[in-house]
């Protein structure tokens, strides 16, 4: 039944899911990171550069900000898609977007490698 779903029958299945997907993984790494400042409690720039450091941590982090742009590109589109009728400014809006989406992106991967 859900593989059925997913066929190009149901195009916006695929779509919805994503976006469902991408909030769970952002969850589960929100409730990981929540755990972890618990129990190391970090108090200054050391403490905090300890726990960000490690290359698990940093990977897990970038897909983190991964699912976060995908949950965001899907969620402004519906948006833009729903509220604004002029085919033109739609474009341009999503074009602005995709491109800060795609630039906070690349800021993030470039803080996560230079720790």
């Amino acid at each position: 039944m859900l593989i059925e779903l997913l066929t190009k029958k149901y195009p916006g299945m695929r779509l919805w899911l994503a976006q469902r997907l991408s909030a769970v993984a952002m969850a589960v790494y929100l409730t990981v990171f929540a755990l972890l400042v618990a129990l190391n409690q970090p108090a200054g720039y050391q403490d905090w550069l300890e726990l960000m450091s490690p290359w698990w941590w940093r990977v897990f982090t970038l897909l983190f900000f991964i699912s976060l742009v995908m949950h965001a590109w899907l969620g402004v589109r519906d948006v833009f898609k729903d509220y604004i009728f002029n085919l033109g400014l739609r474009a341009v809006l999503q074009v602005l977007v995709d491109v800060l989406l795609i630039v906070y992106l690349v800021w993030a991967g470039v803080i996560l490698w230079s720790i």
